[in-house]
C-alpha cells in the first residue's frame, strides 16, 4: 500500500491525517476486492485487512486512533448480513468508513472547536506545543470571532513542527492529543486544556513513557541542524557505551491536565473511562 510508504517517509503525519489516509486506503481496497470462489466475504476480507495492517505496522507503529478505527472496520465486516450480495456488502462497508471519517473526525473537530473557543478570553496568552490541526482550527475560529489574544508556539527538535519560543505570563495552555506537555502549569495555577476526539480514547493504562511508545531515528537527536557548530555526538555509533534514545511521544499524568475538550463536551480526565465504557459500543462505534 502506497499509504504505508508515505507513513514511513513521514509524508503523512499526525493522528487524524494518518487515520484518514489509512481508512481511505481501505476504501480503495474494498472497492477492488472480489471474493474468491469457495470463500466467505467476511472471513476472506478480514484476512486481507489483517495483511494490510501488518504492512502498515512494519512501516510505522499504529496510533491508538488507528487501532480503534481498524477495530471498528473489522466489527462492521463481522456484522454484515449473510443475505447481502458482494456489491451491497462492499457498498455498506465503504459507506460505514466514510461515515466514521465524517462523524468521528471531521465533525468531531468542529464540535471541539465550538467548545474550546468559549474558553478563550480577550487578552489571553495561549501556549501550544508543536503543531496540532485541532488547536490550529480553534485559534483560527477564535480570531474570526474577533477575540483578541496572543499565541506562543513552543517547538523542539528533531521534528521542529512548531515555531517560536517564549517565556512569560500564560493564561491557558492548549495542546492536541499526542502533545500533552504541560507539567509546569499546576504550579502557577495555569489551566492546561487537551483537545482530543473521542475515537482516540482507549481503556489502556499507561504508567510511563517507555511502554507503548515509538522509537525515532537516534541520529535525529544527536545532531542539531540549527547549530552545526555543536558536534559533540558525531560518531556516537562507534561508542559501545552510548545509545541515543529518541522517543516520539511523552506520557502526561492526568494530574497535569485540567480539562479534556472532546466531541462529547468538556470533561475532566477522570471521565474518560466513563465515556469509553458507556459510549464505545453504541455512540463511539456508530
Amino acid at each position: 500500500m502506497v499509504v504505508g510508504l508515505q507513513f514511513l517517509a513521514g509524508e503523512i503525519s499526525g493522528g487524524n491525517a494518518r487515520c484518514i489516509a489509512m481508512l481511505q486506503a481501505f476504501q480503495e481496497s474494498i472497492k477492488d476486492y472480489s471474493t474468491p470462489p469457495e470463500k466467505a466475504l467476511f472471513r476472506d476480507l478480514t484476512t486481507k485487512i489483517n495483511s494490510y495492517v501488518s504492512f502498515l505496522i512494519e512501516c510505522r507503529p499504529l496510533s491508538i486512533s488507528m487501532g480503534n478505527a481498524i477495530r471498528f472496520l473489522k466489527t462492521r465486516i463481522a456484522n454484515l448480513p449473510l443475505n447481502l450480495s458482494e456489491s451491497e456488502a462492499k457498498a455498506n462497508l465503504i459507506s460505514d468508513i466514510e461515515r466514521f471519517i465524517n462523524e468521528k473526525i471531521i465533525i468531531a473537530d468542529k464540535v471541539i472547536v465550538k467548545h474550546a473557543v468559549t474558553k478563550i478570553r480577550d487578552g489571553d496568552v495561549l501556549l501550544t506545543y508543536a503543531s496540532s490541526s485541532a488547536v490550529e482550527m480553534i485559534l483560527v475560529q477564535a480570531h474570526e470571532l474577533g477575540k483578541q489574544f496572543r499565541v506562543v508556539i513552543v517547538d523542539s527538535r528533531p521534528k521542529l513542527e512548531g515555531q517560536g519560543c517564549s517565556v512569560g505570563l500564560l493564561e491557558r495552555v492548549y495542546a492536541g492529543w499526542h502533545g500533552m506537555c504541560c507539567y509546569g502549569c499546576p504550579s502557577v495555577s495555569c489551566p492546561s486544556l487537551i483537545c482530543c476526539e473521542a475515537y482516540k480514547f482507549h481503556e489502556r493504562v499507561q504508567l510511563d513513557s517507555i511502554c507503548f511508545n515509538e522509537l525515532g531515528d537516534p541520529d535525529a537527536v544527536s545532531r542539531d541542524y540549527t547549530r552545526k557548530e555543536i558536534n559533540s555526538l558525531d560518531g556516537w555509533a562507534n561508542s559501545e557505551n552510548l545509545q541515543p534514545l529518541n522517543l516520539i511521544y511523552d506520557a502526561t499524568p492526568s494530574d497535569y491536565v485540567s480539562m479534556i475538550i472532546t466531541d462529547y463536551g468538556m470533561v475532566p480526565p477522570t471521565s474518560v473511562p466513563v465515556i469509553v465504557r458507556e459510549y464505545r459500543r453504541d455512540q463511539l462505534w456508530l
